[in-house]
């Protein structure tokens, strides 16, 4: 009799504590999106839910039973529900996407604006101060005209902007922004300190010298065709280049020692004396 009493108060406890709780309305939601199909478990009563539409789920509970909250696809989280659980329903419960280590990742290089159709094939690309150079200089010439007549026409804008000065403007520019992406581009095979240490640059002089660097033909001729090795010995035959020119410049610009010429004596010839 003992034991047949057991069993059914074994079976009437999660009953009757299911029935002593309120139904909690809340909502699962990942990363700031509804989640559906994610389970919520209370641990109190051992009573199972699963998400669904918009991250909707509805489970007895009361302040203070524990929630479980877990997927394949979400982190495990433990929640405490509150009073104010039920006060302000459906309940948001937030909880975190769960992250995948991917064996190998695998980068096509062969995507290109061309090869996804953005831009014609072989089409030329322009930087900013190309593009804006070329507007300005390109006469655009077309054919006008009706039946019977037949002409050329073209843009007065290039005449415009060589008259106001603006084309001198954006060449200058133009000079410009090629002398940064040079000297950019050196920036990737020496930083300044390699600079000093491994081309025997003083590290006052370094972007002097850079500027003197991005002109050479012979360089730029090699960083064009990104053969890094011709680069490098480019770049130290023109700091060998560069300091003698500023050890000529400095000889230059020494002062000369002034010369004083003394009378002659008898039959002797002037002489010099350095002072």
């Amino acid at each position: 009799m003992n034991i047949k009493l057991l069993i059914l108060l074994t079976f009437l406890l999660p009953l009757v504590a299911v029935a002593q709780r309120d139904t909690l309305r809340g909502r699962v939601m990942v990363a700031g999106e509804n989640a559906s199909g994610v389970y919520v478990i209370n641990k109190n009563t051992g009573t199972e839910v699963k998400s669904g539409a918009r991250g909707l789920f509805k489970l007895p509970a009361k302040a203070g039973d524990r929630l479980v909250v877990y997927s394949d696809r979400t982190v495990v989280r433990e929640f405490v529900t509150g009073k104010d659980w039920f006060a302000n329903m459906p309940y948001v419960v937030e909880v975190d996407p769960k992250g995948y280590e991917l064996e190998n990742v695998q980068i096509d290089r062969t995507i290109t604006p061309e090869g996804l159709g953005l831009v014609p094939e072989g089409q030329k690309r322009y930087t900013v101060a190309q593009r804006r150079v070329k507007t300005a200089t390109d006469w655009n010439p077309g054919l006008v005209g009706g039946v019977g007549m037949l002409g050329v026409a073209a843009s007065l804008d290039p005449l415009i902007n060589m008259i106001t000065g603006r084309t001198k403007m954006l060449k200058r520019e133009l000079k410009t922004e090629e002398r940064e992406i040079g000297m950019a581009n050196i920036g990737y095979l020496y930083s300044n300190e390699e600079i000093t240490k491994e081309l025997n640059i003083p590290a006052e002089k370094v972007d002097a010298f850079l500027y003197f660097a991005v002109e050479d033909e012979s360089l730029k001729q090699a960083m064009d065709n990104k053969n890094e090795a011709l680069a490098r010995l480019e770049l130290l035959v023109l700091a060998g280049r560069y300091m003698a020119r500023q050890e000529e410049k400095e000889e230059e610009t020494q002062p000369q020692q002034a010369k004083t010429v003394l009378p002659a004596t008898n039959n002797q010839q002037p002489t010099t004396k350095n002072e």
